[in-house]
């Protein structure tokens, strides 16, 4: 039974600490839209880690114990030094509309169009452009999925980890603004909190606000970090948040993002890698689904090519490039490449013997001399 964390020993707590990039801890979180949740973990030593050793503990609404159904272990998986492991909660099926609990995390095929505001039923106005926002169409509360294919949108294909299927077994990953999260050695907490290695928020505080359906640790300013938002770990950071001091209410802690930067709504676009002092020789800045990592000095989509037949039905790709060709990769929309030829920039032309590819949507990305990168949508019939 896990004790309550208030009557942790602070001398014992406060000498936890991690040394310098020693030990895996939380560089991205995710709370969006619905179920569109997600952590990364990040591992900042020189060596892979078995993720088995570790679990996610939710600590809700003020609470100070996180019960066994707001405990998750993370999957035997090898997650290497330097990368990153993405966690979203397991609800992936687009036709579960039956309660808030069952809503879909987004999968890119969310329809888009002009943004109307639900009080006025006018379009909302970019106040930069002047023009109508674009954005995800809602009918009844609930996001509507089509056809077409936007990366922007995809959440499910930076998941490494699907956790917590059914709310009522466990609900770890249902975290909202006003959940305390944190990153745990083994599966329960220990009654002295030495095996807690990072935090997001403070344990046992319920943060409130003017409205209580929107309760957030936030800014000084007053801007939300935890709710709505999407926030990366600085680079400078080299160890998880986790002295008593600063993570346990009763010892005076307080959360007001110092460590973190802060992002739109539903910004997807940097899971999947972090930059760390740690890893200072790793410069990637985002991390695509169809391109793979891109760093400051990627270029997307400058060079225009031509596939044909798309969408392609015969077996055999045809590409046409204004530049010479590096390689060719043609990736799933889950990111994993289904094909993958190196042309060593001699050409202009490639041909790609698709084979047995299973019908479906996949991306095509040609990759050019100085970090060019293009892609485009294929079609396999």
């Amino acid at each position: 039974m896990n004790k309550l964390l208030p009557f942790f020993s602070l001398m014992l707590f406060a000498v936890m600490a991690n040394a310098q990039c020693d030990d895996l801890f939380f560089s991205e979180y995710v709370e969006g839209y619905s179920n569109n949740k997600a952590l990364e973990i990040y591992n900042p030593t020189d060596a892979a880690i078995n993720l088995s050793g570790y679990s996610i503990a939710r600590f809700s609404n003020g609470n100070t114990n996180a019960g066994a159904d707001k405990i998750i272990s993370l999957p035997n998986e090898m997650l290497a030094a330097g990368d990153v492991f993405v966690v979203v909660v397991d609800l992936t099926d687009t036709m579960d509309w039956d309660s808030q609990f069952d809503k879909p995390a987004w999968n890119g095929f969310n329809v888009i169009d002009v943004i109307i505001d639900e009080v006025t039923g006018e379009p909302v106005i970019d106040e930069e452009t002047g023009e109508p926002l674009m954005g995800p169409v809602y009918i009844d509360g609930n996001a509507v999925f089509g056809t077409e294919y936007n990366e922007e949108y995809d959440l499910q294909c930076k998941a490494d980890a699907f956790l917590c299927p059914e709310y009522e077994t466990n609900n770890a990953m249902y975290f909202n603004g006003n959940d305390a999260m944190a990153l745990i050695t083994g599966t329960v907490i220990a009654g002295d909190g030495s095996n807690i290695l990072d935090v997001i928020g403070v344990i046992g505080e319920n943060p409130e606000n003017w409205d209580p359906a929107q309760d957030a640790w936030v800014t000084e300013e007053g801007g939300w970090i935890t709710k709505d938002k999407t926030i990366v770990r600085n680079a400078n950071v080299m160890t998880g948040r986790n002295e008593a001091t600063d993570v346990i209410a009763a010892f005076g802690g307080t959360f007001v993002g110092e460590e973190w930067s802060i992002n739109r709504k539903n910004d997807f676009s940097y899971l999947g890698i972090h930059s760390s002092v740690c890893h200072p020789d790793q410069e990637f800045i985002q991390y695509s689904c169809a391109n793979g990592p891109v760093s400051g000095t990627s270029v997307i989509n400058a060079i225009d090519f031509k596939v044909y037949p798309n969408p392609n039905s015969t077996g055999s790709l045809d590409i046409q490039a204004e530049e010479n060709i590096e390689k060719v990769a043609v990736v799933n929309l889950m990111g994993q490449t289904i094909l993958l030829e190196n042309y060593n920039a001699s050409q202009k032309t490639a041909n790609l013997n698709l084979g047995s590819i299973a019908k479906g949507i996949y991306v095509v990305q040609v990759h050019f001399a100085d970090n060019m990168i293009s892609t485009q949508k294929l079609i396999v019939k």
